[in-house]
């Protein structure tokens, strides 16, 4: 921890959150062990990154987060249990506090199996399918927004980059040319600035399960290069390149998933989770 997170321990939020410890990085925000002093229970607390404090856009990517971290349920997605301000105006999250890793880390550490990977790209397809159903797209979906619990769970998280779509769709705080994110994992048409929607996080889940089985993303190297090989070039066929026996089946998924045009992908994260828990594609 730096000066200013170390100065952030003993914190208390609306007279009942004490931060006791940092606990991991996220994208736009830290996540802190905290001690509820009203339930006498641990949890965690997730706060702006200190650097952003003063960055707008950080802010409404946060609050947004908050919003719709809040407006639906899954077992699946790490739970808000509470939020609100500082007196300062800084927004804060309070969430489960969950014991494990994250997913990159986990690839890097662990020879997952073909059937470990199924089942955390189910978890994965699942939460993605209720977060569709409310109309919100995640668009930061990677490894590092994937939290492997010690009881063998998957909790999704990280939606700082998220929007909710449709005629009631929230404001767009991206600019022209501005991409945030990883390009291993951005889509062609979030590279290409068209539509997006739920297929363009089907596109990262297809992704997630390749570099699960291979090691790697389908495309590494340069960003620019790696852009560019999203957008004209084909993938791999994961079985060619995975120490792993890879069901044919498998296989096709994973190549659904990374079709160039969103039209030939899987229509919807129910259709993967349910293909992932039965074994068999297409349905």
């Amino acid at each position: 921890m730096d000066g200013v997170e170390q100065g952030m321990v003993g914190w208390v939020l609306q007279g009942r959150y004490r931060l006791t410890a940092h606990l991991t990085a996220g994208r736009f925000g830290d996540f802190w062990v905290a001690e509820d002093e009203q339930l006498r229970t641990p949890c965690a607390v997730k706060l702006l990154k200190p650097e952003l404090f003063q960055d707008e856009k950080a802010l409404a990517r946060f609050e947004r987060e908050t919003r719709l971290l809040a407006s639906f349920r899954h077992p699946n997605l790490l739970q808000v249990v509470d939020h609100g301000q500082t007196e300062a105006g800084m927004p804060w999250l309070v969430t489960e506090l969950t014991r494990g890793r994250n997913l990159g880390d986990a690839i890097g550490e662990l020879a997952l199996t073909v059937d470990e990977v199924r089942s955390i790209g189910a978890q994965i397809a699942s939460v993605l399918a209720a977060a569709h159903a409310h109309g919100v797209v995640h668009r930061g979906l990677d490894p590092e927004a994937v939290l492997l619990v010690d009881d063998g769970t998957v909790r999704v998280h990280d939606f700082g980059l998220a929007r909710r779509t449709g005629p009631t769709g929230d404001p767009v705080l991206t600019a022209i040319g501005e991409r945030l994110g990883r390009c291993e994992y951005m889509a062609p048409e979030y590279i290409e600035e068209t539509l997006l929607d739920a297929r363009t996080d089907l596109y990262v889940l297809g992704v997630i399960l390749f570099e699960m089985l291979a090691g790697q993303p389908p495309f590494v190297g340069r960003p620019s290069t790696v852009m560019e090989k999203h957008v004209e070039e084909d993938p791999w066929v994961p079985s060619e390149i995975s120490e792993h026996d890879v069901p044919p089946w498998l296989d096709s998924l994973i190549l659904a998933l990374l079709a160039k045009d969103p039209g030939d992908r899987p229509a919807s994260g129910h259709q993967v989770a349910e293909a992932l828990q039965t074994g068999r594609w297409p349905l």
